[in-house]
């Protein structure tokens, strides 16, 4: 299965963002997990293997949501996800020159 078949168009990449945002805000030890980054990690992952784009990350990253996990958990992970949030218009600069 190549990347394109795993998500094949924007509904599919925000489900399997909500997925990741359920998986970490959730998991027992939570709190540790998004300390060190998790969110950031996933999200790097997710961009190198070219399953989502800056734009979308930074869509994802900076508006809060309760469709997938309780909107203060919501808050928690997109807190972890700000440090590849961050660097996203530098990759966006990089990927068009």
């Amino acid at each position: 299965m190549t990347n394109n078949q795993l998500c094949t168009g924007e509904k599919h990449k925000k489900s399997l963002l909500g997925g990741i945002e359920r998986l970490l805000g959730n998991c027992p030890n939570s709190e540790e997990v998004l300390a060190a980054g998790a969110t950031s990690k996933a999200l790097m992952v997710l961009y190198q293997a070219d399953i989502i784009d800056e734009e979308l990350a930074i869509q994802w990253g900076t508006h809060v949501s309760k469709k997938y996990v309780e909107k203060d958990v919501s808050k928690k992970v997109r807190k972890s996800a700000e440090a590849f949030v961050a660097v996203c218009p530098i990759l966006f600069c990089l990927t068009t020159s």
